[in-house]
């Protein structure tokens, strides 16, 4: 949980030093930031309409733990003389920013080197404008990295039919749970449209495909019966989409 958004951005951009991050929807606590912190980016922006308390003796305890976990798990990058687990986030308000707003009201106060979500964009209410967010916020040549999962949450991963949970018309989707938590249910082929509309180049890496046999394509409400296969069987994907420079437009 701590250290997967720097692993992911790690593996697509191999450093995030003197980078400036945009993390959208980093939970409860601000793992990820310190982590990413420690990796040498220059500075991390959350931007989450539902704000945790990041300084609560819970949030102390897991930023305690990636400090404790670093050396072991990162050799190659010594830990910040100047970056104190328990002075996080209080003490770096020069480099640690907040947006308490939806992603419609994002405002970019500088722009972008990235800007990343994990496990969110199967959440937002529109992924239009998730992706119109990228854009905005981005720098020409900045890189959106993006790892949503299509997948069943909460009770529905119970079900041995992963897509159980899209049997049922939106109405009533709707009414079973509440708009936090609960996936937007768009599918893949949706958010590769999205990116396109926001004119961001877009690839994908880390792509994977629910158990062939597992998904009752029949049983899926009429609204998802008639779209792309590939697109209803992916469970997990990595999208990188990319801010065109000058020169590329």
């Amino acid at each position: 949980y701590a250290f997967l958004g720097l692993r992911i951005l790690q593996g697509v951009l191999g450093s995030v030093k003197d980078l400036h991050v945009v993390e959208i929807g980093p939970g409860d606590f601000m793992t990820s930031g310190l982590a990413l912190l420690a990796a040498g980016a220059a500075s991390y922006t959350v931007v989450d309409r539902f704000v945790g308390d990041f300084s609560k003796p819970e949030a102390k305890e897991w930023y305690r733990g990636v400090e404790k976990a670093w050396p072991r798990l990162f050799p190659e990058l010594p830990w910040p003389e100047y970056l104190k687990a328990d002075d996080f986030p209080e003490a770096y308000a020069d480099r640690v920013q907040v947006q308490p707003v939806p992603i419609e009201e994002a405002v970019a106060a500088r722009h972008y080197d990235i800007v990343c979500s994990f496990q969110v964009g199967e959440h937002v209410n529109s992924i239009v404008a998730f992706a119109k967010m990228n854009a905005r916020l981005l720098a020409p040549g900045g890189v959106g990295v993006h790892r949503v999962d299509f997948g069943p949450h909460d009770c529905w991963t119970l079900y041995r039919d992963p897509l159980t949970f899209m049997r049922f018309p939106e109405w009533l989707w709707t009414l079973m749970g509440s708009n936090r938590g609960t996936p937007n249910r768009r599918r893949y082929h949706e958010f590769c449209e999205a990116w396109e509309k926001a004119e961001l180049k877009m690839e994908v890496i880390g792509r994977d495909l629910f158990v062939e046999g597992k998904v009752d394509y029949q049983r899926l409400h009429k609204k998802f019966r008639g779209m792309p296969l590939d697109s209803l069987a992916t469970g997990t994907a990595i999208f990188i989409c990319r801010k065109r420079t000058a020169k590329e437009k």
